[in-house]
């Protein structure tokens, strides 16, 4: 089975746009059958204003298909504290961490130093 019962999982749902801010769910899978999973635990959401992330305080259970094409699902170790989960970030990374030194990096573009053979000439 691919979920079980007990599982931590950590969903991104996919942006569609480029305006779309990341929004990201953890919790504890509750049930798991033909690819839907029902998940219980907190939304987080994205201050615009300071970049930082934070987890909505009330206890939700969300319904998901692991098929829909609009959520990633990451099954998370056993050892993750999922109370002391951050999601942060860390210079140019999205970082999910725990206290327990658990640590996931959720940055969706790489970021690589232009060489100068592959800039482009300067203009005149």
């Amino acid at each position: 089975m691919i979920l079980e019962s007990g599982n931590k999982v950590l969903i991104a749902h996919r942006r569609l746009f480029d305006t779309d801010q990341p929004r990201f769910f953890t919790g504890l899978v509750e049930a798991y059958e033909d690819g839907v999973a029902r998940v219980e635990g907190h939304s987080w959401s994205r201050d615009s204003f300071h970049g930082t992330f934070a987890r909505k305080g009330d206890l939700r259970t969300k319904i998901v298909s692991l098929s829909s094409g609009t959520v990633i699902v990451y099954k998370l170790p056993s050892s993750v504290d999922l109370g002391s989960l951050e999601i942060r970030v860390q210079g140019t990374d999205l970082l999910a961490t725990d206290k327990s030194g658990f640590r996931m990096d959720l940055t969706e573009n790489v970021v690589q130093a232009a060489s100068a053979s592959n800039r482009p000439p300067a203009a005149r």
